[in-house]
């Protein structure tokens, strides 16, 4: 496969009803209301290093929006995929096989690209008759040369607002039925080398949203994302991740790139303090220096803390009672506040694939 040399971007700069028990959907519901009021009330602190998502200024996010975390099943349970991946099941396969299925129409946005051979499947699916469109950030390396070679394919291409400080976000909407969200970029790196998740998401309102969301930024406009298991920066992410973890009362798994914001740090330092099992799984801080200054304040907390140096940690996965966060956020005040990001929530059973493969890497990891 022909694919060009790639720097990643890290290392290159209702209320409930009266009567009886309240179903565990309602209680988690109450729960999560509970814990919003508490974070109003006063989450705060100094922001950290983005590492190469642009710098926080030292303020950290203030508390967005009231949240909305729909707790309904899904008409169909999302698919969890983990990368690198080997054979068929590899996250690049994953992709190109999904473009290759596509019958109408492709929209993506990714914040680095650089896989010809992903590029070659977009500019092979313009030649079958689909409308395709890809949202790029101008500031990534690669770029230029991708939609150059995108274009030429008649591939209709755009660069993200600059009113985004980075246009993080990563995702596919296939066909208008189906959502393709990853913590991976269309890098060598992404596909190869970094552990990353991904979900396959076929939910209407979810996919409906990603899609409103897509055409917004395509046309430079504001996005306004409905009540969905999506969680957007720009918008009430970081209030609802905040909840999902002080919602918590087991288990609170986190594997992260890093972790920057103070506020978020504090609140997985509470869960620990209120007897929540926490375990927080970081990049080797050769990839990401500051992360010894955060495995360090963890540990001081008492907080279980471990590095994993391979694959190199590029997610951006939150686990808390078994319902998983699985996107495009690091854990910054950027990205939480500023950027274009795109999570989404998996309660379904699938979520199950992502804790696994936590569990396979905090046992190959190194203890801080």
């Amino acid at each position: 496969m022909s694919q060009r040399a790639h720097l990643s971007p890290a290392r290159a700069g209702g209320a409930a009803g009266g009567g009886g028990p309240a179903s565990p959907a309602v209680a988690r519901r109450l729960a999560i209301l509970a814990a919003l009021a508490l974070l109003a009330s006063g989450a705060a602190g100094c922001g950290g290093d983005d590492g190469g998502d642009g710098g926080d200024g030292g303020i950290d996010a203030g508390v967005d929006a009231i949240a909305c975390d729909p707790t309904t099943a899904r008409p169909l349970a999302p698919e969890v995929l983990v990368g690198p991946g080997s054979g068929g099941a590899a996250l690049e396969e994953r992709v190109v096989a999904a473009l290759d299925a596509a019958t109408a129409s492709i929209d993506v946005q990714m914040y680095a690209f650089t896989v010809d051979r992903v590029a070659s499947r977009l500019v092979a699916a313009r030649g079958r008759g689909l409308a395709v469109r890809v949202i790029l950030d101008g500031n990534q390396v690669g770029v230029a040369e991708t939609r150059s070679q995108l274009e030429a394919g008649g591939v209709a291409v755009r660069l993200a607002s600059p009113t985004f400080p980075n246009a993080h976000a990563k995702y596919m909407v296939l066909d208008g039925s189906a959502a393709f969200i990853l913590s991976a970029n269309f890098t060598v790196s992404g596909f190869d080398n970094q552990r990353n998740y991904a979900v396959i998401d076929r939910d209407p309102d979810a996919v409906a949203d990603l899609a409103a969301i897509f055409e917004a930024d395509w046309r430079g406009e504001a996005a306004a994302p409905g009540c969905t298991r999506l969680m957007v920066t720009p918008g009430d992410a970081r209030t609802r991740l905040l909840a999902l973890i002080a919602a918590a009362t087991t288990t609170l798994e986190a594997e992260l790139f890093y972790l920057a914001d103070s506020a978020v740090r504090q609140a997985i330092i509470g869960a620990h303090g209120r007897g929540v099992a926490v375990r927080v799984l970081l990049a080797d801080p050769s990839d990401m220096n500051d992360n010894t200054t955060t495995a360090t304040t963890l540990r001081g907390a008492g907080v279980a803390v471990r590095t994993l140096a391979t694959p190199d940690v590029h997610a951006k996965l939150i686990i808390a009672d078994g319902v998983a966060l699985i996107g495009s956020h690091n854990m910054s005040s950027t990205a939480l506040r500023d950027n274009r990001e795109i999570g989404v929530l998996v309660r379904e059973s699938t979520a199950a694939t992502a804790r696994g493969q936590f569990e396979q890497d905090w046992a190959a990891a190194t203890a801080w």
